[in-house]
């Protein structure tokens, strides 16, 4: 039978779905390949690229790039290699794949991409409303000098008319703050936050829409609101109003380009013909909240016919050399809607509502009542022990949106704010409130689900979800440290510690691409890469594991997603750093110019005995040895052998001065064992003796961790990969304090920034520092996915190529599955222990091969689905006796069954609520 040529799919540029604006340098195109049978494989491709002109469909008869046939299996990270590309030109791109022996294939449907604009195509000018001082009465009468210095949103608009037939319309925009765009009545596009959070002195982002089928003959009016957000909002630690970092007033630039059916143009820009003036949003601010006066929206105001007479025509600033950029990340969207799960009322009058998850978003609430009503909504995250919201670790954050109602039906909700919440208190709401009144809309950077995660644990599943719930909530526009208090800052170590879940659980490639130009861009002129990005004021830099977020996240991109990309992107700000270690440790440890040096933050108990200079030493080795491979990525074997060379030196010098000849490590803490072990500097004879030593003092620990956000994502990789996957487990399953479990057993439906940050024995810890929904704890999430699951990168891999399918079954898990959909198709993975028996399911995309690696007390024994013996048998560490059976695979379901590592210590096909033994 002929089997059906490989079919692309799933096309991305710059791994983004038909971008609208995407920079030249940028453009990297990637496909998913489709197609039944096995060892299916790309043997080569083609790729055409042909403008398209707006309103037209393409033709690839004379395109502007055909690639030819390449002789090769890559899908991803493909880059543009024609002339150069019209600035603000729309293009259309297909492939083909090729596989040996097969027929001539066909050509994918085709995606799209447009270019960036050319910087001297802008037309406008920034465009705002003078600050006017206008009233606002809070429902309660009280005065909070935190708001008052807040103004209204201000309301824009312009009208303009369109002659003749329309064949396509693009808004290109952006603002210095926040906006929400608007054009004959109807909301453009679905983004919030927009155009999101950069360091404005350094490069603006601008966003692009589809916008021809909103346009209509005649009169026309595009209008926007615009808010403070991170650019003249509070913003960081105590409540700064971020006029101290960026600027006053937040201000609006866009331009209409308007492209009619007989191929003429007509633009319309920000300039002095638009009109200024305020309506219902009196005040609105990402850390203190909104606040709406129902009455005095100017209904109509974004449409044609409006009387505008009342309204003031705007403040107008010419623009500057700031680089303006498409943007590159993904937009910040509603993504989901949860129902209020509980109405809890209240003694004095108010009521709570329970959604009985921790997100990041904002309450949509529904009201029919009279005119004048105030309704107050304060958020929380969890609640005191007498059922009131706990909002002291919200520092000076208010997160408080408050509404006086305009009379009758009307939906009350925020639009240019977000808050951290699980708990919602509404005081004022006219009538009995029902859950059918109020629901939480989730909001966060739109990056697509990648991981899966199943098992019959119930704890175990709550913590997967808690971990995704906890990337979900932090990332917005950058990846923040906490969405409720005053910060919700980018930190680089929380980043850098995470990064390798965050890319198995959703798409975030795009996502990262924008950070790190955020990372680049507030990297400090000594070389030093910041502790935070984009970093306000601060001159925070150099601190270990935090600065090296610079280096680890854009390699772990390459890794993921098999793009060189970012790391040939920032190549010159990495060596920058590397130069910057150099010069201040010239005895290759790394002493000196260590910033704050926050060392393994939130160890439990507040004594983090790892010395700084230990772990700062093995970050740079690290370091080192990630600029050598990268190096060698991007074509420069000299900088390779050099950086091998440094990091040989860094190497010596650590082993001197940390271990031991018994394989002891300074401090003998449990991180400064996992740093050593994780970054290869123990030497190899006292790598298994120095494994012991980390096992001893888990122990010694009572059989719990100590880790704090620097160890805690190394820990159980560490002891699975020495062979101590039963100990990985035992601390999973460990139910007190430090412990994951502890976490869920007491309510969290997220991961909290500290291990205690509510305990039995004493409550709430300070709230200075003490947020329920944090993600760098949750890195253990990694673990789940390469170690439990066994979906692994094989070490020429990068991209998803070739993959080491290794499970761990350990403690008393009987089974798990889940998958992970790469760059090159989804990788599924689904063990069962039964008995004495074990069954190990793999399916792999086409154009992926692996290497399955199935434990077993006998691995003779074990056969694939088809009765084929393994390919050969290999020792599995950990286990006495214990081995591999090996057996190459590629594309399809394959199916391997033989006896387990170990007969089921619990009744044969019994399934269990537990993981493993508690202390």
């Amino acid at each position: 039978m002929t089997v059906p040529p490989l079919t692309p799919a799933g096309l991305r540029c710059a791994y983004l779905v038909n971008p609208l604006g995407v920079a030249p340098e940028r453009i990297a195109l990637s496909w998913e390949l489709q197609g039944e049978g096995r060892d299916r494989r790309q043997s080569g491709y083609q790729v055409q690229v042909a403008a398209a002109a707006a309103g037209t469909a393409p033709s690839f008869a004379s395109p502007v790039w055909d690639s030819g046939r390449v002789d090769s299996a890559d899908c991803t990270g493909i880059g543009y290699d024609g002339p150069p590309l019209a600035a603000g030109g729309r293009c259309a791109w297909r492939v083909r794949a090729f596989e040996a022996d097969q027929a001539e294939p066909a050509w994918s449907e085709p995606a799209w991409f447009e270019t960036e604009l050319d910087p001297a195509g802008w037309q406008g000018a920034w465009i705002g409303r003078a600050r006017v001082r206008e009233s606002f009465t809070p429902p309660t009468g009280a005065f909070d000098p935190m708001r008052h210095a807040l103004h209204p949103a201000p309301y824009l608009r312009r009208p303009f008319s369109v002659d003749g037939p329309v064949a396509a319309a693009r808004l290109h925009i952006t603002a210095l703050g926040l906006y929400e765009a608007r054009l004959n009545g109807q909301r453009i596009g679905d983004a919030v936050l927009a155009p999101g959070w950069t360091d404005y002195a350094r490069r603006i982002p601008y966003q692009t829409y589809d916008v021809t089928a909103l346009l209509q003959p005649g009169d026309n009016v595009l209008a926007a609101v615009l808010g403070d957000g991170w650019y003249a909002g509070f913003v960081g630690f105590d409540a700064k109003r971020a006029g101290a970092h960026y600027g006053q007033a937040p201000e609006l630039l866009a331009q209409l380009v308007i492209t009619r059916a007989d191929g003429s143009t007509q633009v319309v820009v920000t300039d002095g013909q638009w009109q200024a003036s305020s309506g219902a949003i009196r005040r609105a601010d990402l850390l203190m909240g909104e606040q709406h006066d129902l009455a005095r929206e100017p209904h109509g105001w974004d449409r044609a016919g409006f009387d505008a007479a009342g309204w003031a025509r705007v403040r107008c600033r010419d623009r500057d050399a700031t680089p303006l950029v498409a943007d590159p990340g993904p937009p910040v969207r509603v993504t989901q809607e949860i129902a209020a799960r509980e109405i809890i009322s209240r003694p004095d009058g108010t009521a709570i509502a329970d959604f009985g998850q921790n997100l990041t978003g904002w309450v949509r609430i529904a009201v029919n009542g009279p005119a004048g009503a105030g309704i107050r909504v304060r958020h929380a995250e969890v609640l005191n022990p007498d059922g009131s919201l706990y909002t002291e670790n919200l520092r000076t954050a208010r997160q408080v949106d408050e509404y006086v109602t305009a009379g009758g039906a009307e939906v009350l909700e925020p639009r240019l704010t977000i808050h951290g919440f699980r708990y919602a208190e509404i005081s004022g709401y006219p009538g009995g409130l029902r859950a059918a009144d109020v629901v939480a809309r989730v909001a966060h950077s739109d990056i697509e689900s990648a991981g899966s995660f199943e098992s019959p644990v119930g704890w175990l599943n709550q913590l997967y979800a808690n971990i995704d719930w906890g990337q979900r909530g932090n990332f917005i526009s950058v990846p923040t440290d906490c969405p409720q208090r005053d910060e919700r800052l980018g930190w680089l170590g929380d980043a850098q510690i995470f990064v390798r879940t965050a890319c198995y659980n959703r798409d975030v490639a795009a996502f990262f691409a924008k950070w790190m130009d955020d990372v680049t861009d507030a990297q400090l002129p000594s070389g030093a890469f910041p502790d935070i990005a984009p970093r306000l004021h601060l001159d925070w830099g150099g601190a270990p594991a935090w600065a090296d977020a610079g280096i680890i996240v854009p390699w772990t991109l390459h890794q993921m997603y098999g793009d060189t990309t970012s790391v040939r992107r920032h190549y010159g700000a990495m060596t920058a750093y590397m130069d910057f270690l150099a010069r201040a440790n010239p005895d290759y440890l790394r002493a000196h110019e260590l910033g704050h040096s926050y060392n393994d933050w939130l160890a439990p108990g507040g004594d983090d005995k790892t010395p700084h200079e230990l772990l700062a030493t093995a970050y740079w080795a690290h370091d080192a040895a990630l600029m050598a491979e990268i190096a060698d990525v991007i074509g420069r074997p000299e900088d390779a052998a050099g950086y091998r060379e440094l990091r040989a030196r860094i190497g010596s010098a650590f082993a001197d001065a940390f271990v031991t000849a018994g394989g002891e490590v300074t401090s003998g803490t449990q991180t400064a064992y996992v740093l050593g072990l994780h970054m290869g500097l123990i030497p190899g004879d006292l790598r298994a003796a120095a494994a012991r030593h980390l096992v001893a003092a888990i122990e010694a620990a009572g059989w719990r961790l100590s880790t704090g956000f620097v160890g805690v994502g190394y820990l159980l990789p560490v002891l699975s990969a020495a062979g101590y996957t039963d100990v990985a487990y035992r601390l999973l399953a460990q139910d007190a304090l430090p412990s994951w479990r502890y976490m869920i057993d007491n309510g969290a439906t997220t991961i909290w920034e500290r291990w205690d940050g509510w305990s039995g024995e004493n409550g709430f810890q300070s709230p200075q520092m003490n947020s329920f929904n944090h993600y760098s704890l949750g890195s253990v999430g990694e673990w789940l996915y390469r170690f439990v699951l066994g979906i692994d990168l094989a070490p020429d891999g990068a991209g998803f190529r070739r993959l080491v399918m290794r499970p761990h079954p350990g403690g008393q898990l009987r089974q798990a599955s889940g998958g992970y959909r790469s760059v090159r198709g989804p990788v599924t993975s689904q063990w069962q222990h039964d008995g004495g028996s074990f069954t190990y399911r793999v399916t792999l995309p086409p154009n992926v091969t692996a290497s399955v690696r199935v434990p077993s007390r006998d691995a003779a024994a074990v056969r694939d689905g088809q009765g084929r013996e393994p390919d050969s048998i290999a020792a599995y560490p950990g286990a006495p006796g214990a081995q591999e059976a090996v057996f190459e695979i590629g594309s399809g379901s394959h199916e391997f069954t033989g006896p387990a590592l170990a007969a089921d210590p619990a009744a044969a096909g019994a399934q269990t609520t537990e993981v493993a033994g508690n202390a």
